[in-house]
């Protein structure tokens, strides 16, 4: 039972931390993608 808790634990902090990565990414997608508009 301990290991499942500590595999829920692991899965919020990996998402809990996904999130800011993934926003980061779609940002930097966003950068890119405007800059190739403008050339």
């Amino acid at each position: 039972m301990k290991e499942q808790g500590n595999f829920f634990t692991g899965l919020l902090w990996g998402t809990t931390l996904s999130i800011p990565l993934w926003m980061a990414f779609f940002g930097w997608v966003k950068i890119i993608l405007h800059l190739f508009k403008i050339v």
